[in-house]
């Protein structure tokens, strides 16, 4: 397991409280000469290269969570959803605060619960209070043919892609910018606030989207067979132009891909209308069960998302 995603996986990053995942990759960039901002919604705007072309690279660092809303008397915490995600989909499986407390989450007529195993409300309130945010927490393991399984894959992956990205990139003739973005389980602020800054004439939003290959269900999305140049979600149709230059790349680098029309929504729905418009798409990675506790990503479609985008620039 590559160490870098391993830390990016389990670090505590729950929408409106990035603070882990970015010092994860202020570190990161550290031996890289680049520009690195943090903007007051926390997302972090790192420059590279100059010229008269600007072109932006999105990845949020936030993932689903919970929040306290109420203790009971009986000690068990009800919680909030942060994000939108299935409450079937998280249940019965192990959550972790911000300060390391760790519980059960459960499910009782529609209402989620977390059991920290302490029966009293006053002892709750001891380590445990309403606001307080908890997150997934679970092992990153590598299983089956070249796949990884873990929580909060989502959108750790997209960080770790640019990441890799910009710390692979020489003698850049353009200004590139890699927002990793907050609070896009809240509708896309981070990178909403981040796209009217930076202004660029171009940005691919780098993200997750379910794969249908188990139950075929949902549509014709695999993993291992290349990353998803997403034609078009809930909130933005891919422009002419990107869409062009993922496929110039991938023919000029001899990469599969794959091709969606989507009932998600991305960063890209607030991003695109930001100033006079940016011309925006999205590049997704294959997950299957996205948004759960054993989310599943496949390693070659990581690999080739980056040779895609680095051959782009």
């Amino acid at each position: 397991m590559d160490k870098l995603l391993n830390n990016l996986v389990n670090a505590f990053g729950v929408s409106g409280s990035e603070g882990d995942v970015r010092n994860i990759i202020k570190e990161e960039l550290k031996d890289i000469q680049c520009i690195v901002n943090e903007d007051k919604l926390g997302s972090l705007i790192v420059k590279l290269g100059e010229g008269q072309e600007k072109i932006m690279f999105c990845a949020h660092m936030d993932s689903i969570g919970f929040i306290v809303t109420f203790i009971e008397e009986s000690g068990l915490i009800r919680v909030g959803k942060i994000g939108d995600f299935s409450s079937s989909d998280v249940i019965n499986n192990l959550v972790r605060f911000k300060n390391g407390t760790l519980g059960k989450l459960t499910l009782n007529k529609e209402q989620l619960f977390i059991d920290i195993g302490v029966d009293r409300k006053d002892r709750v309130m001891q380590v445990v209070t309403e606001g307080d945010i908890a997150s997934l927490v679970g092992s990153c393991h590598e299983m089956g043919e070249e796949n990884i399984i873990s929580p909060n894959l989502d959108n750790r992956i997209g960080c770790y892609i640019l990441l890799r990205l910009a710390k692979g990139l020489k003698n850049i003739d353009k200004e590139v910018y890699f927002l990793f973005s907050t609070q896009h389980e809240l509708g896309g602020r981070g990178a909403r606030a981040a796209a009217h800054v930076i202004s660029p004439e171009y940005c691919i939003v780098v993200d997750l989207e379910e794969a249908g290959d188990v139950f075929g269900e949902k549509n014709n999305i695999k993993l291992g067979k290349g990353p998803i140049i997403k034609v078009m979600d809930k909130t933005l149709i891919m422009h002419e132009d990107i869409k062009k230059m993922l496929e110039k790349s991938a023919e000029k680098s001899k990469l599969q891909v794959q091709y969606l029309v989507s009932n998600s929504k991305s960063d890209g729905g607030t991003i695109h209308k930001e100033g006079l418009g940016i011309k925006t798409g999205e590049l997704s990675i294959p997950c299957r069960y996205k948004h759960c506790f054993s989310e599943i990503v496949n390693i070659k479609d990581i690999e080739d998302s980056i040779k895609l985008l680095k051959g782009l620039i």
